[in-house]
Order: C-alpha cells, then structure tokens, then sequence
C-alpha cells in the first residue's frame, strides 16, 4: 500500500515540475563542479541550481541590455507564452 502512494506522490511532483520548470542538462568539466559548490556555500546561495541560475541571469540580461525589471518581464512573458503553447 505505501508504494502505491509515494508513486502517485511522485507522479503528483512530476507532473508539476513538467508545468512549472524548463529542463537544462549542462555538462561541465571534471572539478568545476566541487569550485562550483565551494562558490554556494560562500555566496550563501540555497542550492548549486540557484547560484547557475542568478548568474546566468545575469549574465543574459547584461547580454540583452536589459535592467533587472526588464528581464523579469521578459521571462514572465516567454514563460506565458510557453503556457499557452502547451494548452
């Protein structure tokens, strides 16, 4: 009986993730990922994916020229867009 309810838990969980995030698979050289965690662990950031995504925010933004209200707006616009793609 417990099986069956942590795979409909993870089922649940899936389905939510698939609406909500975009997949990203970057591979990086061997050791680049323990500086990586180093630089979390200084930079008091939550997680590895919260410092890759602040900076690569960042970074796109100063690439597009944009201030850091602009690029919100922009994400939130593709990310509606994205929606109404999928419905």
């Amino acid at each position: 009986m417990e099986k069956k309810k942590y795979a409909c838990n993870t089922r649940a969980k899936n389905k939510w993730n698939a609406e909500n995030y975009d997949r990203l698979y970057p591979y990086v050289k061997i050791g680049k990922k323990a500086v990586y965690q180093k630089a979390v662990e200084a930079g008091g950031f939550e997680s590895l994916n919260d410092l890759i995504e602040t900076a690569t925010d960042r970074i796109a933004a100063e690439v597009l020229g944009l201030t850091p209200e602009q690029y919100a707006a922009e994400v939130q616009a593709a990310a509606e867009q994205a929606k109404k793609k999928d419905e």
